[in-house]
């Protein structure tokens, strides 16, 4: 089953909840951005909420401790759980691949020959008919937003290759779009994108005068979204997908031969 998630804000969010999850599973994180802007993005975010933690302290240096007593914070719980080498986080780097895709055309094409190198298998992945593992795809939306690709078109040829990727893979297919540590206030990043309407074909295609109205419709991304994807909301990574998961917003009949 594929998922929209919308619970994570922020990409140091999603890589939290991976890392705390009980039961680790094989997770491919195909990030749309290069190696260089995804850690300078979470080294930032991970030092901002350092900075903000301390300026806290520094107005309550001491806490209560059970006993009734003050104690100081220890220097560990000064840094941050991704930049602190725990046996946690060891152990969640063994089921966990990062892959970065910074360019349509090389996410297309990861996705077409997508073949998972599978970590030894936990449990959860011991059943020949479980799912083996989740693929999750950071930033899509963002990646084609700005370009000709931020059409029905172009949206539906990368998601059709992803669905069918994690089908063959025997993967949980999510799709998460966080918002810029950097500039949280950017339209071009973050969940607003699945709101977004989008034209039927791309700019560059080109169509007689008697259908340039019918090529000038949109169609709102989610909507495109929800012939593949269900959204979930608010469901942490320990429990099992079931729960408050819901379909979009039935398709308007008009739209129904376009998606």
């Amino acid at each position: 089953m594929n998922f929209i998630t919308t619970q994570h804000d922020y990409v140091l969010d999603l890589l939290e909840d991976i890392v705390k999850s009980q039961h680790q599973v094989s997770t491919d994180i195909i990030t749309c951005s290069t190696r260089e802007d995804f850690l300078d993005e979470v080294l930032a975010l991970a030092l901002a909420l350092e900075h903000r933690h301390d300026d806290e302290r520094e107005l309550a240096p001491t806490t209560q401790s059970q006993d009734g007593g003050n104690r100081e914070m220890l220097p560990a719980e000064r840094i941050h759980m991704l930049l602190t080498p725990t046996l946690q986080l060891l152990n969640a780097s063994r089921f966990c691949n990062l892959v970065f895709c910074p360019t349509t055309t090389v996410l297309r094409g990861y996705l077409a020959s997508y073949c998972p190198e599978v970590a030894s298998a936990s449990p959860a992945e011991s059943s020949s008919n479980a799912v083996h593992g989740r693929m999750i795809i950071l930033n899509l939306l963002a990646l084609h937003h700005g370009t000709s690709e931020f059409t029905l078109q172009g949206l539906s040829q990368t998601l059709a290759t992803a669905v069918s990727a994690a089908h063959g893979a025997k993967r949980r297919l999510e799709l998460v779009e966080c918002k810029d540590a950097r500039d949280p206030s950017n339209p071009s990043r973050g969940p607003m994108l699945w709101q977004a309407d989008v034209q039927l074909l791309s700019a560059a295609i080109k169509i007689g005068e008697g259908g340039s109205s019918w090529g000038r419709r949109s169609i709102s991304v989610m909507t495109l979204a929800s012939r593949w994807f269900r959204i979930r909301h608010a469901v942490s990574a320990n429990e099992q997908v079931r729960p408050e998961l819901r379909r979009h917003k039935r398709v308007k009949s008009e739209d129904e031969m376009l998606v």
